[in-house]
Parts: C-alpha cells; sequence; structure tokens
C-alpha cells in the first residue's frame, strides 16, 4: 500500500486530515516559508506548498510515496499578512484586520514520489473580525497564540473569539482545505481508497452553533471575491 505523507509539523492540518480517516504520517519538510517576488498572491501561496511537497519528495527519493503539502495566507486590507512572529507584530495585525473583512487562501500541493507527478490548487474564504475591544487584543495577544498563525490569530483556537462570521471551508481558514486536497490526490494517481471530504463550505456566525448556508454570503457583506 501506498505511503500517504503530510509535509507539515502542524498540528491543525493533521487534525483536519485525520478526521477523514486517512492513515498518513507527518514529514516536517522545515521549508523556508517566502513568496518569489513579483507574483500574484493566489500562485505564491501554491508555490510555497509546492516548495514544501519536493523538499519532503527528496528525503523520500524512490519511495511509493505521495505527499499532500499546504500554506496558508492572510490578505488584508493592506495585502497579505504572513506569521506575525512577535507580539508587538501580532498586535499590530489584529488592530489592522479588527472590524473588517479580510480574505484567507491556502495552497495545497500533491505530489507522487515515484512518478514526479505533482498538482497544485488554492481555496479561498472570506472572514469578517469583530470590533473587539483592546483589552479583548491584549488578552488574546498574551497568551501566545497568535505568533506562529498566519494573521494572527486561529479560528479553531481562542481566536475564533475574535471572529464574527466566515464565509466559505472553514477548513480552507484552519490551514488546509481537505476536499481539494483529496482532489489533488486522485489526479496524481494515489491508488489507495480516498473518502468524500465533509462540505464544509458553510457560513458560520459568532458561536460553532450557528450556521447558515452559504447562499446567504452575500446579504451579509461576506460574498467571495
Amino acid at each position: 500500500m501506498a505511503d500517504l505523507i503530510l509535509a507539515s509539523g502542524s498540528e491543525r492540518r493533521h487534525h483536519l486530515l485525520q478526521r477523514l480517516g486517512l492513515r498518513f504520517r507527518m514529514v516536517d519538510p522545515q521549508a523556508v516559508e517566502r513568496f518569489e517576488p513579483g507574483l500574484c498572491t493566489e500562485l505564491a501561496i501554491q508555490l510555497v506548498a509546492r516548495m514544501k511537497a519536493q523538499q519532503v519528495a527528496e528525503q523520500l527519493r524512490g519511495e511509493d510515496a505521495y505527499i499532500i503539502a499546504a500554506d496558508t495566507i492572510v490578505v488584508g486590507p493592506t495585502g497579505p499578512l504572513g506569521k506575525p512572529g512577535t507580539a508587538e507584530r501580532a498586535r499590530e495585525m489584529l488592530t489592522l484586520l479588527r472590524g473588517q473583512r479580510h480574505t484567507v487562501l491556502t495552497g495545497v500541493c500533491t505530489l507522487a514520489v515515484r512518478t514526479g507527478a505533482e498538482r497544485m490548487g488554492v481555496s479561498r474564504a472570506a472572514v469578517r473580525m469583530r470590533d473587539f475591544d483592546d483589552g479583548e487584543l491584549d488578552h488574546y495577544v498574551a497568551g501566545g497564540e497568535p505568533l506562529d498563525k498566519a494573521g494572527g490569530y486561529a479560528v479553531q483556537g481562542l481566536g475564533g473569539a475574535l471572529v464574527d462570521a466566515v464565509a466559505g471551508r472553514m477548513d480552507t481558514v484552519i490551514g488546509l482545505d481537505c476536499q481539494l486536497a483529496v482532489r489533488l490526490l486522485t489526479d496524481v494517481g494515489y491508488p489507495n481508497p480516498l473518502p468524500t471530504a465533509p462540505d464544509w463550505h458553510l457560513v458560520l456566525g459568532k458561536t460553532a452553533a450557528t450556521r447558515r448556508p452559504l447562499a446567504s454570503a452575500s446579504r451579509s457583506g461576506l460574498g467571495l471575491r
């Protein structure tokens, strides 16, 4: 049976893939996440995912293995926002996003190690942040969660309290569009049975229990662009 590899050290991506019932192992590519200058953000994020997949493929040369890699970026009012790295930068990012709508892009790449076949794709979602106060902001940043998260927040963690609504797939915002990953695995010839990824294409309100069809996104001002 062919091996399935998640080219990531991310617990959130591990959790998303695990929910599909797939058997896989993780290999951290230790890739430097950098954008090629002059490229549009949608293409650049796919190429970062591809770089991760290729780095792991080098470690597995000759094996019957199939790799999934992903990278996520937040596109705010002033452009792409990566991982803040420091509390000061996290506070700057979240202040910029506060009360605003932004786009989240997740690039996905799959690669068949033996044949070299690869496919890339990108998924997008729109997120509207609450107009949270400085006290909430300071408390969240002090907890440390934002430092290694694109845009400075984790929608699946404590950062979800800062989010007003999401239009699009929640797994895109978390870091891996599973539906896209399954399709791209099929495209590179993955031979093992693959599950149908759940339809997480939803608009979520202020609580996880509040769910409306995506068709209502335009009425809420969160239509994807």
